[in-house]
């Protein structure tokens, strides 16, 4: 389980590590990848839009959009949750 999450603010730095992750989380405006047992993040608000573009481009058959998060201890806790909404 991730426990640390490490930011960087370099887009070559983040690419990197994307380049060696199955996959991308994109959650607005962050975007993370897992290395070992960290998380890395760079946070797209602070980058300029040729760059943002730039990592889009990069990492767009690697990218999944996360349309929201429900934190849940079981299956049956996710599903009771779920059905609140």
């Amino acid at each position: 389980m991730v426990q640390e999450f490490i930011e960087v603010d370099d887009v070559g730095t983040f690419r990197l590590v994307a380049e060696q992750a199955p996959l991308i989380i994109r959650r607005d405006p962050y975007l993370f990848a897992q290395y070992f047992s960290a998380m890395v993040y760079i946070n797209m608000a602070k980058l300029d839009e040729k760059e943002v573009k730039k990592l889009f481009d990069l990492l767009r058959g690697k990218m999944i959009i996360v349309r929201s998060l429900v934190k849940a201890s079981s299956i049956s806790d996710f599903l009771e949750k779920v059905g609140e909404k």
